[in-house]
């Protein structure tokens, strides 16, 4: 007869206690399959154990143990652990036992994500997260910090020297490393030199910097680190604070003052009274003269060289006392002094730097004055020209009016008068002519021209 074959099906039943059971019983395919009555019963009898529990009991750096753990009365030879629904750990055990333990490490150890577990033929335990215990390790004490100067004031251009010292401690490795940081308002810690790797076993390390000006200006911490073989590099605590002020003096004025006599006045920070002033000539490096302000004083006032070249320039510069060294403020602003009466030396000493300025007035001047000059002229040429204008009309009016005269010479004629007794007839004879007025007289066709 070839054998037909068999699977495993599942019975199951329900007991008086309400637990379902459920067994696994062999069924062939393509042949009537006849249970024994006794098979049906063993069947309806068996109960499934109940689930077991799954506690963590312990957590470490690097891995998490769980225990599962039949109820009382309970056991099994196979337990196993499950995420999820994923089969990840087994433990067997040759005889029976109540309980068994799974060590998770790596990547098993997975953030928010359940676990089971089952002994034997039993329910499934409850679902259950781990948690990593965070193992509070504390930091290393911080060290030392001294800074020279002490006052912690210095000018752009000094340098600064630190010694951060880390506390001996004789049960632990020394420093690996040192670190000096800067901390100014509003910004982050800003790491101001290169970590110092020490390559002796040393508690102490110098850092040495040299300001360049005001954003060197903060608060200056140091720190060391140790290597852990738990959390690989530790950094210990920072420092006291360490505050550093870079100085830089506010820069001069200076101006040319005609207020009783010309001087020089070099004008500084009214919060830096009597201070050095110096007054230099633009491109001398050494100062011509140098004066002391009084104790309420910021500025100082210079009297002009007796021997100076026409426009010549000068520059001043003051300094105060900052402990132990002076700080120096920059060069003011250059002024150019005129050339003033007074000053033998004061002449021009080359033409070659023309003052396009005076230029450009005194041809304006001179574009005015002949503007004025020819409008001035226009205006005479034009009054001597109409009154010539009138004066030859004036004479061709008299001319016309001479030639239409006409002279006449009336003279008298002498007549004689004979008698009338005589019976003499009057006869007009003229016996000599005799003017009758000395002068002419003129007479007028057109008396209107008069």
């Amino acid at each position: 007869m070839a054998s037909v074959p068999c699977v495993f099906g599942s019975v199951s039943s329900t007991h008086p206690n309400g637990r379902t059971s459920t067994r696994n019983l062999p069924t062939c395919s393509g042949m009537a399959f006849h249970l024994r009555t006794t098979d049906i019963q063993e069947a309806a009898e068996y109960t499934v154990p109940p689930a077991p529990t799954l506690t963590q009991t312990d957590s470490r750096d690097s891995s998490v143990e769980l225990l599962c753990q039949a109820p009382e009365g309970y056991g099994g030879l196979v337990f196993k652990l499950f995420k999820i629904q994923e089969l990840i750990d087994k433990v067997e055990h040759s005889n029976e036992q109540q309980a068994a333990r799974f060590i998770l490490k790596g990547e098993d150890i997975e953030k928010e994500i359940s676990y089971c577990c089952q002994y034997d033929l039993s329910m499934i335990s409850q679902y259950m997260t781990p948690e990593m215990k965070v193992v509070s390790v504390s930091p290393p004490p911080s060290p030392q910090l001294v800074v020279e100067p002490s006052s912690g004031q210095v000018i752009p251009g000094d340098t600064l020297s630190f010694h951060c010292q880390a506390p001996p401690d004789p049960q632990k490795q020394p420093p690996e490393a040192f670190l000096l940081l800067r901390r100014t308002k509003g910004n982050p810690s800003s790491e101001v030199a290169p970590a110092q790797q020490l390559v002796s076993q040393s508690h102490e390390a110098h850092f040495s910097v040299k300001t360049m000006g005001l954003e060197d200006s903060g608060e200056y911490v140091c720190l060391y680190q140790l290597k852990s073989s738990k959390m690989g590099q530790v950094n210990s605590t920072a420092s006291q604070l360490v505050h550093i002020t870079v100085i830089e003096l506010p820069v001069p004025t200076l101006y040319l003052s005609r207020h009783k006599g010309e001087v020089l006045v070099c004008v500084g920070s009214p919060s830096y009274p009597r201070g050095f002033f110096y007054l230099f000539r633009v491109g001398v490096p050494s100062p011509e003269e140098t004066h002391q302000a009084s104790l309420t004083q910021h500025s100082a006032r210079f009297p002009i060289p007796t021997r100076y070249e026409h426009d010549a320039q000068y520059q001043c510069q003051y300094s105060v006392s900052l402990g132990k060294s002076n700080a120096y403020s920059k060069m003011s602003s250059a002024v150019t002094i005129p050339c003033i009466t007074g000053y033998h030396n004061c002449t021009p000493t080359s033409t070659g730097s023309t003052d396009l300025a005076l230029i450009g007035g005194s041809v304006s001047g001179g574009v005015l004055f002949l503007m004025v000059v020819a409008i001035l002229g226009f205006a005479v040429h034009k009054h001597f020209k109409n009154m010539s204008e009138r004066k030859r009309q004036r004479d061709q009016l008299w001319q016309h009016v001479s030639f239409r005269d006409h002279t006449v010479d009336l003279t008298l004629q002498h007549v004689d008068i004979e008698s009338e007794g005589s019976g003499r007839t009057l006869r007009g004879r003229p016996s000599f002519s005799e003017p009758i007025y000395e002068n002419f007289m003129a007479t007028f066709k057109n008396p209107s021209l008069c």
